[in-house]
């Protein structure tokens, strides 16, 4: 049922009879967390001129991206999941429940775990191909928090600052171990990362004819910022997100897993029935 259709109004939700009746617009976060990203892009599709390696972020508020660092990230959340990219067809086509433990099972929506990431000890006997394929499986950390910094520009150049958005900043490859060893500052100080902000710049690296940014980082523990009612609802609205992601994709691993045991369910009937007229060992070295 879509969350428009007033026909089936009296089992829908009061928030999707607002959303159905224009009372909401969609501006509320839910699960449509702005990202925080390295600007790698030096031009838009109108031609505006973008800083790169700058930071942006979307500000739903003047429906634009905004540029700017450094920037300053006040950590909520810390996670990780398995994504897997696929070049040729441009997508994501397997991904992970969001773990905020390496004990955690990381289940995916393909029915396996960690998206097929198999750890380096292990793939001495894989295939050029399957070797290939590893390479587009990677692990992200996440982490959700809450961005500010001024002299943020647009893509037009307008001046615009950013006080407290909700973001998710989600890294991996050579940005992973910078966001990781921050991260780590904190436990080993036994600091609740909620208290304390990240100063986020980046540093220009160029490897062959490659030229990438990284995060550099500078750890402010002793902040010392308290836990607000406003907060804590934000909190609450990154936990509901990773929770709705998470939803999905055990739905998606339990469709993947049930498919997978009817297939064996067939092949396990079809040599039942070539048992019925054949030997068993003619059967079992087909």
């Amino acid at each position: 049922m879509s969350d428009n259709n007033l026909v089936n109004i009296k089992g829908m939700s009061d928030e999707q009879i607002m959303q159905a009746i224009g009372q909401d617009d969609g501006s509320n976060l839910g699960n449509n967390i702005p990202r925080l990203a390295i600007n790698r892009t030096p031009e838009d599709d109108d031609g505006n001129q973008l800083p790169v390696g700058h930071f942006y972020t979307y500000d739903s508020s003047i429906g634009q991206n905004v540029f700017g660092k450094p920037v300053t990230l006040r950590p909520f959340i810390s996670a990780m999941q398995y994504m897997h990219y696929d070049a040729e067809k441009g997508e994501y086509v397997n991904r992970s429940i969001i773990f905020k433990s390496w004990k955690e099972e990381a289940i995916d929506i393909l029915g396996g775990t960690k998206c097929g990431k198999i750890p380096f000890k292990e793939r001495s006997s894989l295939t050029p191909e399957q070797l290939e394929q590893q390479r587009t499986i990677r692990c992200y950390k996440l982490v959700y928090g809450l961005l500010s910094f001024k002299d943020g520009k647009t893509a037009q150049g307008n001046q615009h600052n950013i006080e407290n958005i909700p973001v998710l900043y989600r890294v991996t490859g050579t940005a992973f171990s910078p966001v990781s060893a921050a991260l780590d500052q904190l436990k080993k100080r036994k600091k609740l990362m909620f208290n304390c902000t990240f100063s986020l710049d980046t540093k220009r690296q160029k490897k062959g004819g490659n030229v990438f940014y990284v995060p550099e980082i500078t750890v402010n523990a002793d902040a010392n910022l308290q836990l607000s009612d406003t907060d804590m609802e934000t909190l609450k609205v990154f936990q509901e997100s990773i929770d709705t992601e998470n939803a999905e994709v055990v739905d998606a691993y339990n469709s993947a897993k049930t498919k997978k045991a009817n297939g064996s369910d067939k092949i396990d009937a079809q040599i039942v029935e070539d048992m019925d007229e054949e030997l068993p060992e003619q059967v079992l070295s087909k």
